[in-house]
């Protein structure tokens, strides 16, 4: 594997990634075109670091760019690195690289005293490094860029790559309600590929031209279809006892709330992922006929009380498989809604988080949506008669023929571009 800055006319096609699901989408699409010989690297951005560098595929980040070396960028970085907490998944030479060229790329935009304004009213969130990316794009020339949708450095990537009249794509994760304002311009990019038609709809609401979309879904989720996942998931529900004598085995996938949500200030209820997980408690302890699986996420207590009929859902757990083992989905707003979606099973949305808005599982057709806790018993009663339990499911599943893998579906829309430059 080769980290750092690449030599000119080395890059057929260049991604530009943060990380968590952004990262874990982008990897397998630019590995697929690796194998097929094509001259790929990854800007891999803060987090996205850890994750790239294990994949087999070339990369450089921040740290890298010969800028970071720039006196008045490296100063200005350590200032800035000394007034935030340490990190402890991104080593401090990353962190002053990424900060100090974003700010200076401030300055150049907006001026050294709007710059320092705008940092000490909402710092990092202020940062598009527009001129840092059109100088990465305009000296390694790649033949086309390709991003997620996240904002800052993947949107003034593919604004940079526009302005230079390189061709560029943008990946859609999931549903993009913050983003929709700049990925619906017309100039954003020459594709969009996004989750699913119901995605699709929503950017040609807000005037992206249908011919733009492409409908590929996410691969960070390719994997749910696996053949050996899905046995996996017949395995766990099996070891565990979950659904015997005809019982429903019922998973509710939790996300914290904070207290105001970081772009909108709405005020949120930080006891609401408790008071649903309590909810699902008493009506699993009214009826025999249900079991309870508790997954929490990874930044909240994982001290779960056990109980009749209720289980604990580790996370050493494979979430794939163990969607696989259960007979319904409950979320507020977790990813894991849809990915219990796109794997076929039943969903129910609680709308009461402040991030509702952000992943509208219910207005997308992709659960039941719930006002309030009080009506999930009610949604219950009429999800579990027409339930397909687990184990047939299993069976279907490995006598279908499986669907075609997102990662194939970009890699064909990047393979166009890449044909047409």
């Amino acid at each position: 594997m080769t980290r750092g800055y690449p030599p000119l006319d080395a890059i057929d096609v260049l991604f530009i990634t943060y990380g968590g699901g952004h990262v874990q989408m982008v990897l397998p699409v630019a590995q697929a075109l690796q194998a097929q010989r094509v001259r790929v690297c990854i800007f891999a951005l803060t987090t996205a670091i850890a994750i790239v560098e294990t994949g087999g595929v070339p990369y450089f980040s921040y740290a890298d760019l010969p800028r970071a070396q720039d006196p008045h960028v490296r100063s200005t970085g350590t200032r800035l690195a000394a007034e935030m907490l340490a990190n402890a998944v991104l080593p401090l030479a990353e962190t002053q690289a990424y900060l100090g060229i974003n700010y200076c790329d401030m300055e150049v935009t907006h001026g050294v005293d709007q710059a320092a304004r705008k940092w000490e009213n909402g710092g990092r969130q202020h940062f598009h490094p527009r001129p840092t990316m059109e100088a990465v794009i305009g000296e390694l020339a790649p033949r086309l860029v390709v991003t997620t949708n996240s904002p800052r450095s993947e949107q003034a990537a593919i604004e940079a790559a526009t302005a230079l009249d390189v061709p560029a794509v943008a990946m859609v994760d999931m549903f993009a309600m913050q983003e929709v304002k700049w990925l619906s311009r017309p100039d954003f990019g020459k594709k969009l590929c996004v989750l699913d038609d119901s995605v699709k709809e929503m950017f040609t609401r807000h005037g992206r031209p249908a011919a733009d979309i492409v409908v590929t879904g996410n691969p960070a989720f390719d994997g749910l279809h696996d053949s050996t996942v899905i046995a996996d998931g017949a395995a766990m529900r099996t070891a565990r006892g979950w659904g015997q004598a005809g019982r429903f085995t019922i998973l509710s996938a939790s996300t914290p709330e904070p207290i105001l949500h970081p772009f909108t200030k709405e005020l949120a209820n930080p006891a609401l992922p408790r008071a649903v997980e309590n909810h699902l408690r008493s009506l699993v302890a009214a009826d025999p006929r249900l079991d309870l699986v508790i997954r929490r996420h990874p930044s909240e207590d994982q001290g779960i009380t056990p109980g009749d009929r209720i289980h604990a859902s580790p996370r050493a757990d494979d979430i794939n498989a163990l969607i696989h083992a259960v007979d319904l989905v409950v979320v507020t707003c977790s990813t894991v809604g849809l990915q219990a979606y796109l794997a076929g099973i039943p969903v129910i949305s609680v709308e009461g988080s402040v991030f509702t808005k952000d992943a509208p599982y219910g207005d997308f057709g992709m659960a039941t949506p719930v006002a309030d806790l009080t009506g999930l018993g009610t949604a219950l009663s009429g999800i579990l008669p027409g339930l397909e339990r687990a184990e047939r499911r299993a069976e279907r599943q490995a006598t279908q023929r499986r669907p075609q893998k997102a990662v194939d579906r970009i890699v064909a829309v990047l393979q166009h571009h890449l044909d047409m430059a």
